[in-house]
């Protein structure tokens, strides 16, 4: 794992763990919406009145920043389990 980490390039491993984090986020995220509200209404007005423009790009822009910070976290481990530095 930790080779694989280090072969790759940074911003391949980046979106990975964005592209799985929100994923992540989303599933969660409808999940609660559902159980909380028994429905999907407030999707459907949001999609009629534009509001879910800032909605998904906030959701990006954090996956984004979980993405790189991941990325930055696990390859410096990756080398200091190598005793790279």
């Amino acid at each position: 794992m930790n080779q694989d980490i280090l072969k790759t390039t940074f911003w391949k491993v980046a979106a990975r763990f964005s592209i799985s984090f929100l994923l992540l986020l989303t599933i969660v995220l409808t999940g609660a919406h559902y159980f909380r509200y028994g429905n999907f209404d407030d999707f459907n007005q949001a999609l009629n009145d534009g509001s879910w423009i800032k909605f998904v790009m906030i959701r990006i822009v954090i996956a984004i920043v979980y993405g790189v910070a991941m990325a930055y976290f696990s390859r410096k481990r990756a080398k200091k389990a190598q005793g790279i530095s």
